[in-house]
């Protein structure tokens, strides 16, 4: 009888991801910008270009409209990747929307598609919603495609010029896949702050939790510098990625570029850009 080793890789990724597996296999797509990724993944209290993806209440700070692209390459299996593109503009006293991610290869992809509003509340306070259609798709006709609905809504709050607090639920229902009720979209839940030390320095923090697991901590760390360019740092925990990477911007195009590191599975490589008109 002839046996077959499992090699020692994948034996792991085996065992870190199954316990989540079968509740969270679908739609669990983080914030898809470079500078985020960077920062420990952290992004509900930041207010950039790249918000469209991470706290879209944020938008609605933007009096201009704005292109962002990214690209992700998963540490968990090669050949797969994310791909992300954004686009948004004042409309009246607000800002208006589009997004779209695809996640996969060949054999199995996920997409979302979403719609997005944010308005100025106050000059302080921003709230904003998304609607979403997402969609999971295989290469095997055995396999039926799923076809869901759901939305989302974010706040921002910023009392000084240097404190920023975010909140961001999506899919505050837990839509379910199948009349199983274990296999649901994730519920998340996303409290964030965002303090400015110095003129240069930024820090985040933010914690994120869903209906089943365990919270994910966040934290980051961005040093400005000659105007145009930055170094950022982080972390986050469950499980622990550690995360660096840098970013220009230059009038109306900006650029980032980050790693996150996982001690066995290794890294997922960010390249994000974002231009104003």
């Amino acid at each position: 009888m002839v046996k077959h080793k499992i090699p020692q890789k994948l034996l792991v990724i085996i065992v870190v991801l199954l316990p989540v597996a079968p509740l969270f296999a679908q739609f669990d797509f983080p914030p898809m910008g470079g500078r985020s990724a960077a920062m420990g993944g952290a992004s509900v209290a930041l207010r950039d270009d790249e918000s469209a993806q991470g706290n879209i209440a944020a938008i609605a700070w933007m009096r201009q409209v704005m292109v962002a692209t990214a690209f992700r390459q998963t540490f968990v299996s090669e050949g797969f990747g994310t791909a992300s593109l954004a686009a948004s503009s004042p409309v009246g006293f607000g800002t208006a929307g589009l997004s779209f991610i695809h996640y996969g290869n060949s054999d199995y992809h996920e997409q979302q598609l979403s719609l997005l509003y944010a308005l100025p509340v106050s000059r302080t306070v921003a709230m904003g919603v998304a609607f979403h259609y997402l969609h999971s798709g295989t290469s095997d006709a055995y396999y039926d495609p799923v076809n869901l609905l759901t939305f989302s809504a974010a706040l921002q709050y910023s009392p000084t010029d240097e404190l920023t607090v975010g909140f961001k639920t999506f899919n505050p229902f837990s839509v379910k896949l199948r009349d199983d009720l274990t296999f649901r979209t994730p519920a998340l839940f996303t409290l964030g702050v965002a303090y400015r030390l110095i003129d240069e320095l930024l820090a985040v923090a933010e914690a994120e939790e869903d209906l089943y697991n365990d919270a994910t901590l966040r934290f980051g760390l961005e040093y400005s510098f000659l105007n145009n360019y930055a170094v950022r740092v982080g972390f986050n925990t469950n499980p622990v990625i550690y995360s660096f990477g840098v970013g220009m911007d230059f009038n109306h195009l900006g650029i980032s570029l980050s790693a996150q590191v996982h001690n066995v599975l290794g890294i997922t490589p960010h390249l994000s850009a974002h231009y104003r008109f």
